[in-house]
C-alpha cells in the first residue's frame, strides 16, 4: 500500500485533469487531509533544509570535539548563536550516527593521607 503522503502527491499531480472528489475517493483519503498536507508541505521542506544546516554545524563541532554528547553539543551550538532544542540535536545526532565518547573513569586518590 502506498503511504498517504505519496497518495496526496499523486492527487496533486492529477488534479488538473480530473475532479478532486473523484481522486480523493479513489485514493481513499479525506478532503481535509489533502488540504492539510498541501498547507504543511512547504513548512516540512523548510524544516528539512534547516535540519540539514544544523547537521552541518553538528558535524563541524563533532570533528573538533568528538566526545561531546547532545547536551554539550546544544551548548556549543548556542555559543555559535543558534537557538536549538536539546531534543532536536539528539534526533539529528542519532540520524548522523554520532555518539559521545565516554571517557574512562579513574579513581581519585587525592583525599587519602600520605
Amino acid at each position: 500500500m502506498i503511504s498517504k503522503s505519496n497518495r496526496f502527491a499523486i492527487i496533486d499531480e492529477l488534479r488538473d485533469h480530473h475532479s478532486l472528489a473523484q481522486l480523493l475517493q479513489i485514493a481513499q483519503v479525506s478532503r481535509s487531509g489533502y488540504y492539510k498536507w498541501k498547507k504543511t508541505r512547504s513548512l516540512a521542506e523548510e524544516r528539512r533544509s534547516k535540519d540539514a544546516w544544523i547537521q552541518e554545524h553538528i558535524l563541524a563541532i563533532h570533528r573538533l570535539h568528538p566526545y561531546y554528547g547532545y547536551i554539550r553539543m546544544t551548548t556549543a551550538l548556542r555559543r555559535e548563536g543558534m537557538v536549538v532544542n536539546r531534543k532536536r540535536v539528539r534526533r539529528l545526532m542519532r540520524g548522523l550516527g554520532i555518539r559521545s565518547v565516554i571517557r574512562k573513569k579513574r579513581p581519585f586518590y587525592g583525599r587519602k593521607a600520605s
